[in-house]
């Protein structure tokens, strides 16, 4: 069952037990995340596995989600996994060295907002262009308002704004 996405972890002393978290996040629940989503249903997996490095909480964050997403090609749904490892440390200021491979996260180690951390990881995983893969069925919005894939409208039919625009200039 999803959880709710105000708990905070105590990393401090998760990280001293050696402790694995595992939390299930609703997808509608991450409002920088939702809309980027052709729909909001469905869950973030989280699992972080906590333990001491070089005398801070750390831990190894995965996160998994099985998203909709908009094809920006033909501007159909398209199902794409997110998946994401992060190396994290949480330090007490900026100031406080993290471990080598590791991003520092600043604030209280006691006070830590999972939620959060999967909500920004998943961001991270976003593609920067939502387009269908190869092998999966896109057609281009193009070709879809042509009415046929690869064909677009014949030489004669093109429109030509600037035509007469060197007609215009000569006076």
């Amino acid at each position: 069952m999803p959880q709710a996405s105000q708990e905070l972890l105590d990393t401090l002393n998760l990280a001293a037990a050696a402790t694995v978290v595992e939390r299930e996040f609703r997808l509608a629940d991450f409002a920088r995340l939702v809309d980027r989503l052709a729909t909001a249903d469905g869950v973030a997996v989280a699992r972080m596995t906590l333990r001491t490095a070089g005398g801070v909480p750390a831990g190894e964050l995965e996160v998994c989600a099985e998203t909709l997403l908009t094809c920006e090609r033909c501007l159909r749904p398209m199902r794409r996994t997110l998946r994401s490892t992060s190396q994290l440390a949480f330090v007490e200021s900026e100031d406080t060295p993290a471990p080598a491979d590791h991003e520092a996260i600043p604030g209280d180690p006691r006070r830590v907002n999972l939620a959060g951390l999967v909500e920004d990881e998943l961001l991270l995983s976003l593609p920067l262009i939502a387009i269908h893969g190869k092998g999966d069925e896109c057609i281009p919005l193009a070709s879809q308002v042509s009415g046929g894939a690869g064909e677009g409208p014949s030489s004669q039919e093109r429109r030509r704004p600037f035509a007469g625009l060197k007609e215009l200039l000569k006076h």
